[in-house]
């Protein structure tokens, strides 16, 4: 094998990520590098950057991560998910890379089994500033169809995860949440999960019950994930930063089916597109200009909440957790990212690990819970609410910063954390997730999203659950009283949950199976 130069003529753009601002992700410096013709492969080079990681033995046993995935285009051509090798990467002393293959495969690949993107963390224990230069990804183009003279364009993506490792778990907390699991008979008892098994569903003794939200049906096949396997599970929920990155990928007809606003001809007037007003709601910023370009080019979105001419503006609200998403426009930013939806149970796991669970509690672990009641800074990175003893999100006019209730001195109960690091599993936004309370739920496979979305900007993953069958909401919203919306770790006012249209108090994070 040689490493020579050749006429692959390559075109990179920069592009700085910042998802999620809380811990200020970035990449910078995105080149392509070390081209071999012989083999068909290129590198991807980039820095990347971010605050507050960790890798720690005791305790949880886990550590945050990096999901890191590429785009690429051909001229003015669509942008399509680059497909990586399994192997052959570089990195810094001191962390490692998995690759995240599309295993469990979709029907729409057979015969592949392609490395969609890569985790890359910590190796050791510590925390602290992750820093990381000249990582390099090789990007097998050849197996997705370009020769060796191609000219493209490039983007690198990075989303924070936290590592939920193998184990077993108990869903409900005994206490009287609605719709909460239990070990029948008894309410008081929850119900242990100790392997990837089937689960039986049925007013009989020692089995899975529940008395609302769903169907008390079963079984729920061994397919389905319980949470028992070790996964990784997005740090923070779908930044509105995060929706325009995505958006700004697709085509003219994708934009069209997954906003809000009729953007089929110029001039537009309701420039705020996810709600279809002139300005936003809910703060939701993401905005478009008025004069648009003509079909069948896409148009260009930004992040502008406080509403005036100069979008991207560093209190335009890009760290703000992405709410009006529907059903569809979840699982095309998770298709599209390579992820797919977590269950009821990895909910229930991420936020209570392998601890007794507690009567009633919070995805913090214990009972207290104080609402907080408005910010400073509103719209910047560093937006924060003024009761510093608040650990619940809500009654703030919409949607805040991911992760706002983190601070350097907070312990778990008063960052509103879940057992694992990962943030906002209270309030906020309701989170979408797969149900186990209709067979169409159950018949969930956990396969990930293999990168691509069909002409109409949907997900095309065939097993994935429709939007009338399928989606959970969990954690509560800002928009409800907490004593309605019963943000507990096992509470299921709305454990199944039919949304066909796009709501404001809804959004929500994905996850992915930890490559082995």
């Amino acid at each position: 094998m040689t490493n020579r130069k050749s006429v692959f003529i390559l075109i990179c753009f920069l592009i700085h990520i910042s998802l999620m601002y809380s811990n200020n992700i970035q990449v910078s410096n995105v080149r392509l590098t070390g081209q071999n013709t012989t083999d068909n492969f290129t590198m991807v080079e980039f820095d990347i950057t971010w605050e507050n990681s960790w890798r720690v033995v005791g305790g949880p046993g886990n550590w945050d991560a990096a999901w890191i995935f590429v785009k690429y285009r051909i001229g003015a051509g669509e942008w399509k998910h680059a497909w990586l090798n399994n192997t052959g990467h570089t990195f810094c002393a001191g962390t490692t890379i998995a690759a995240g293959l599309l295993t469990p495969s979709s029907p729409f690949h057979p015969t592949t089994n392609p490395c969609l993107g890569v985790f890359l963390y910590r190796a050791d224990p510590g925390s602290g500033i992750f820093n990381c230069t000249n990582v390099q990804l090789q990007w097998n183009y050849a197996e997705n169809g370009l020769s060796d003279n191609e000219q493209v364009d490039i983007k690198v993506f990075a989303i924070e995860h936290v590592y939920v490792p193998e184990g077993s778990f108990k869903v409900g907390s005994g206490g009287a949440e609605t719709g909460a699991f239990y070990s029948y008979p008894y309410i008081t008892n929850p119900f242990e999960i100790t392997s990837e098994g089937a689960i039986t569903v049925a007013a009989s003794a020692g089995n899975l019950y529940y008395q609302s939200s769903g169907d008390q049906m079963g079984p729920i096949p061994a397919l389905f994930p319980k949470g028992y396997n070790d996964f990784y599970m997005m740090k923070y929920e779908i930044s509105q930063q995060g929706y325009v990155d995505f958006l700004n990928t697709l085509t003219r007809p994708q934009q069209s089916f997954r906003i809000e606003t009729d953007i089929s001809s110029p001039p537009i007037t309701n420039v705020f597109v996810m709600s279809e007003t002139t300005s936003p709601e809910s703060r939701n910023g993401i905005w478009s200009r008025t004069t648009i370009p003509p079909v069948p080019s896409p148009i260009i979105l930004f992040c502008n909440l406080n509403n005036n001419t100069s979008p991207n503006e560093i209190n335009d609200g890009q760290n703000l957790a992405c709410n009006g998403l529907s059903w569809g426009d979840f699982t095309a930013y998770l298709d599209w990212a390579g992820l797919r939806p977590m269950t009821e149970f990895e909910f229930e796991k991420c936020s209570r690990g392998p601890i007794d669970p507690v009567p009633n509690e919070f995805c913090w672990g214990d009972n207290y819970v104080q609402p907080g009641y408005g910010l400073y800074n509103d719209g910047y990175p560093n937006e924060v609410l003024i009761d510093t003893f608040a650990n619940l999100i809500t009654a703030n006019g919409g949607v805040v910063r991911c992760g706002i209730l983190a601070r350097p001195t907070t312990n778990r109960t008063f960052s509103g954390a879940t057992y694992y690091g990962a943030m906002d599993f209270a309030g906020n936004v309701w989170e979408l997730g797969v149900t186990i309370g209709t067979s169409f739920g159950r018949s969930f496979a956990g396969h990930h999203g293999d990168g691509l979305l069909n002409p109409a900007g949907q997900n095309d993953v065939a097993t994935w659950p429709e939007a009338s069958s399928g989606p959970s909401l969990r954690g509560g919203s800002f928009i409800e009283s907490y004593t309605y919306l019963d943000p507990t770790i096992s509470g299921r006012r709305f454990g199944s949950y039919a949304m066909t249209t796009r709501q404001f108090h809804i959004g929500g994070r994905g996850c992915r199976i930890a490559p082995n």
